[in-house]
């Protein structure tokens, strides 16, 4: 009777050192996976935030622009706030490691920039197109107001949908370490005491202090008494003409949007 090889038991040597082997290689590949996925992670949310504050400086200044009393100034200032809007999202989507999603948006954000910026300056040829000394300036300046504004919106309600989508994408993918954009400035009764003046019209309201107020429409005086509840402003006339509410949707310290009572229309103050 042969006996027993003494080598009889190598195929499981052979099998459990190509286990090993296979489990070495799905330890180091699952190691190099995760570093692969942190360091995307970290770049993206990097990129996100730096994102944010190119929106938020942008929207400061872009905003702020409406003070300009010169309309052909007024637009120029724009159209120079959506050429750094551009650079700005173009740098976010050259960014290396960062998650394609972000990097798309970012791509798409500046063609709609793009897409702006261009509106704006056919707005403002269009705008110095208008001899401001014929009969019906006026009505020519309303319509081109008029027409590109509403252009204006549709792309702007178009961004602020694809903003909310990539918040909600990132942020499931990723975690809660997504940042949306700051809550908006808080502000108190002193911070609105001074001369605002209300954009595109001859109108004035000086809030001398914090109870009396005195608006400045044509060139007469109205005075009253005004209030602060949460962020609106009463005003309340003394010649017994009533009140008006303005309600400040966006505050800064050099001027401020509101809508007046029901109205929806948003209108700006600018600090004199």
């Amino acid at each position: 009777m042969g006996g027993v090889p003494s080598g009889g038991s190598t195929w499981k040597n052979v099998i459990i050192g190509v286990l090993t082997t296979v489990a070495a290689y799905v330890i180091v590949h699952f190691i190099f996976i995760n570093k692969e996925k942190n360091k995307e992670k970290a770049a993206t949310i990097e990129a996100w935030d730096s994102m944010i504050r190119y929106e938020e400086l942008f929207s400061e200044n872009y905003l702020g622009a409406f003070c300009i009393e010169d309309t052909e100034e007024q637009l120029e200032a724009m159209i120079y706030e959506k050429e750094q809007l551009i650079k700005n999202y173009s740098l976010i989507g050259e960014k290396n490691n960062i998650d394609n999603d972000l990097a798309s948006f970012a791509t798409r954000a500046a063609g709609n920039a793009t897409a702006e910026k261009k509106m704006l300056e056919r707005y403002l040829s269009d705008y110095k197109k208008v001899n401001r000394h014929e009969p019906f300036a006026d009505e020519e300046y309303k319509r081109i107001d008029s027409l590109y504004s509403s252009k204006m919106q549709m792309i702007k309600t178009r961004d602020s949908a694809s903003f909310n989508i990539i918040f909600r994408n990132l942020s499931k993918k990723y975690g809660n370490k997504f940042k949306g954009a700051s809550e908006p400035r808080t502000f108190t009764k002193a911070d609105l005491i001074g001369k605002w003046k209300e954009s595109g019209i001859d109108k004035i309201f000086h809030l001398e202090n914090e109870t009396d107020f005195v608006m400045m429409l044509d060139g007469k005086e109205y005075s009253g008494r005004w209030q602060l509840k949460d962020k609106t402003a009463r005003l309340t006339f003394d010649d017994g003409s009533g009140s008006v509410e303005m309600h400040i949707t966006r505050f800064n310290p050099a001027y401020f949007y509101f809508t007046i009572d029901d109205q929806e229309t948003e209108r700006i103050c600018c600090k004199k």
